[in-house]
């Protein structure tokens, strides 16, 4: 089984009783410091929300980061009806791991509109994906052709100088998907909490390494996203103070249709770098 095909399978979570959801972390969802990935648990908190409403395309979520996970543990996701309404529905979902909790969702559907009135930024020129080096490559990892997401970097890679607050990956997943949308959904959902920090980072490279953790994630869904090609995925940070970066994302697939809108803030900290 590959990465991605466990990864499927943590996002396949099991019902335990009306409106409770079990999940927990996987491949892919662990970090170099044995945390767990915060991607993976707004992809199940959204996998959750989305197995309680059928007939409503989600437009939006906004969530909150409240303690770190641990990846040895199961996750108990709990959804609440909190608005049905004739055009939207919204969802709360809670997220429990050992009696705390450790994360909470807010997630809205739409009916769907038709005729309705749309303009978007065009999507940034850059090279073609496939010929750009793999992030996880860069960074040494030896395990990089096996990731679940492919991860192209467009901009240059952030090391230990400045640069300015701003960076573009292209996104595949590496590996087929299920037709299944729901899945292309969660699945760009997990991919979309990277980079993101890094990002406000990159002004400070300088001063040492990143410390960081999401605090809150938002994201906007402008059309049904599909995740069985590549997706640009452009970033900018205006602003960081008090300890915190802000970021925001843009998603766009290679016809450079805009597909999601994301902004998060999270803490930013600097390791200052030792004497060799």
């Amino acid at each position: 089984m590959t990465l991605l095909e466990r990864l499927l399978t943590r996002l396949n979570l099991q019902a335990s009783a009306t409106g409770i959801f079990i999940g927990g972390a996987g491949a892919g969802g662990v970090t170099d410091n044995d945390r767990l990935f915060g991607g993976l648990v707004a992809a199940q908190a959204t996998m959750a929300a989305l197995r309680t409403v059928n007939d409503f395309p989600l437009h939006s979520l906004h969530a909150y980061f409240l303690r770190p996970g641990r990846p040895d543990a199961d996750i108990k996701f709990h959804v609440s009806h909190t608005k049905e309404g004739s055009n939207f529905k919204a969802r709360s979902v809670a997220a429990w791991q050992n009696e705390e909790l450790i994360f909470q969702l807010q997630a809205s559907f739409q009916r769907p509109v038709e005729d309705s009135l749309t303009h978007t930024d065009p999507m940034p020129n850059t090279p073609a994906p496939d010929t750009l080096p793999n992030r996880d490559q860069l960074r040494g990892r030896s395990n990089w052709q096996d990731m679940p997401v492919d991860v192209r970097m467009a901009t240059d890679i952030t090391a230990d100088e400045p640069l300015p607050p701003e960076q573009a990956i292209w996104l595949k997943v590496n590996g087929a998907l299920p037709e299944d949308p729901n899945l292309h959904l969660a699945m760009l959902v997990y991919a979309s909490d990277r980079s993101l920090l890094d990002t406000a980072f990159r002004p400070h490279a300088d001063q040492g390494s990143l410390t960081g953790a999401s605090l809150d994630h938002s994201m906007w869904f402008h059309q049904p996203p599909r995740f069985d090609d590549w997706v640009l995925y452009s970033m900018q940070s205006p602003a960081a103070a008090g300890g915190r970066g802000l970021a925001f994302g843009a998603m766009f697939n290679a016809a450079g249709e805009r597909l999601v809108t994301v902004a998060q803030e999270g803490v930013l900290r600097v390791r200052p770098q030792t004497a060799g």
